[in-house]
């Protein structure tokens, strides 16, 4: 058998035996309780009844601001070679790497939207070309952004 502390329909203390583990006046405040009632458990209308599961926050990604060389080496290099040979006819590539090379940028936010999306759109036109697998390219993403040399 078991015995709680109940504060507010919830079990905020369980024991098998509360006269030997906790203080005199706090021990009296104990109740007998079913056997598989655990901390945390809520009693609703007489029913015992185990917490909703919390889920853990996401720890959100860190996206650092990286230099144009080092964003370049982030890819590989099968990947920088069709990049470079789909820029030729590519005017969304064309476009981000001209932003990328333009000499007056001294570094590239990696969380920045737009930053991402010419991401998202390389690796998509690398799926298509063979270079990356679909099934890859979420990690390939989540590489690139965060700043994880190859």
């Amino acid at each position: 058998m078991n015995y709680a502390r109940i504060v507010n329909n919830i079990a905020v203390d369980v024991s098998s035996d509360p006269q030997s583990s906790f203080h005199p006046s706090i021990a009296e405040e104990f109740v007998a309780v079913p056997a598989d009632v655990k901390l945390g458990w809520i009693l609703t209308d007489g029913t015992w009844s185990a917490p909703a599961e919390v889920e853990p926050d996401k720890i959100a990604p860190v996206y650092p601001k990286v230099g144009p060389t080092t964003f370049k080496l982030l890819w590989t290099s099968p990947e920088r070679l069709k990049l470079k040979e789909l820029r030729a006819t590519d005017m969304v590539i064309d476009d981000f790497y001209d932003i990328i090379e333009d000499p007056r940028l001294n570094e590239i936010d990696l969380g920045l939207t737009s930053t991402q999306d010419g991401v998202d759109y390389c690796l998509a036109k690398l799926v298509e070309s063979g270079v990356v697998t679909d099934a890859g390219k979420a990690t390939r993403r989540e590489q690139i952004l965060t700043g994880s040399m190859q």
